[in-house]
């Protein structure tokens, strides 16, 4: 399999500021390379509006729409979330966009109630839990911020086959050495690749990565507004899992 690029944007989401926030997204594509994976930090460009759910859900399928097509043109995978209603029930989806194509979406399956999340938006269905095959010759499994805590949720999208994890967050800065333990601690207990982008700011931790099967950090975040690119060979997880079989 083919090398690619990877990016975790980051940058501060602040809650109801849809075209600030949605500006520092789009500015910051801009730096990324054709052909290449792109995950977007958790509800970015809405952030966690919960004053104005109405607008949140509009400017979310807004952002949904014009990013599909921005796939397209540069031929990129994008992994992001936003606010989405469905049958009259609010849920917080990721989805995967490759080259102009929805190949995944599914509503947040670990809601966050310290922050009030189950207040707001409507659980998804571990059944929900999926992979997909990408145009980058590798298997996306997306997961949502406080699922990365979870170990069936993981083992759930490594029995389907995959292959790389991409974590979309806005994880607080008072759990970063949790952040930055647990990307690492995964990457290493399921000899796969992760790629976690994080909110910043005052509230949140930064410290996205991209982490390869044997746990070493390709590419740190700090705190700063910014991009994490690292290159993904996905030949390493066969290297990987021939030299430190777990299955035996």
């Amino acid at each position: 399999m083919s090398s690619f690029k990877a990016y975790a944007l980051q940058f501060e989401s602040k809650p109801c500021s849809f075209n600030l926030n949605y500006s520092t997204l789009l500015s910051l594509l801009n730096f990324v390379e054709k052909g290449s994976l792109v995950v977007v930090p958790e509800v970015a460009a809405t952030g966690f509006c919960y004053s104005n759910l109405k607008e949140a859900v509009s400017f979310s399928e807004k952002v949904f729409g014009e990013l599909l097509d921005f796939s397209k043109g540069l031929s990129l995978t994008v992994v992001l979330t936003g606010f989405e209603l469905i049958n009259g029930k609010l849920f917080n989806s990721v989805k995967v966009f490759d080259r102009g194509r929805e190949l995944l979406s599914r509503g947040k399956v670990k809601l966050f109630r310290p922050g009030g999340e189950e207040e707001f938006f409507e659980r998804g269905d571990l059944r929900s839990l999926k992979v997909v095959e990408t145009s980058l010759g590798v298997v996306i499994a997306p997961l949502i911020c406080f699922e990365l805590r979870f170990s069936e949720v993981l083992t759930s999208l490594k029995e389907q086959g995959g292959e790389l994890f991409t974590v979309s967050a806005q994880w607080g800065r008072a759990r970063k050495e949790h952040w930055e333990c647990l990307i690492r601690s995964r990457a290493i207990e399921y000899q796969r690749f992760f790629v976690g982008a994080n909110g910043s700011g005052k509230e949140m931790a930064g410290s996205s990565m991209i982490v390869d099967p044997w746990g070493r950090v390709i590419s740190y975040g700090g705190d700063a507004l910014g991009i994490v690119e690292g290159k993904i060979s996905p030949s390493v997880i066969a290297q990987v899992e021939a030299k430190l079989p777990l299955n035996s």
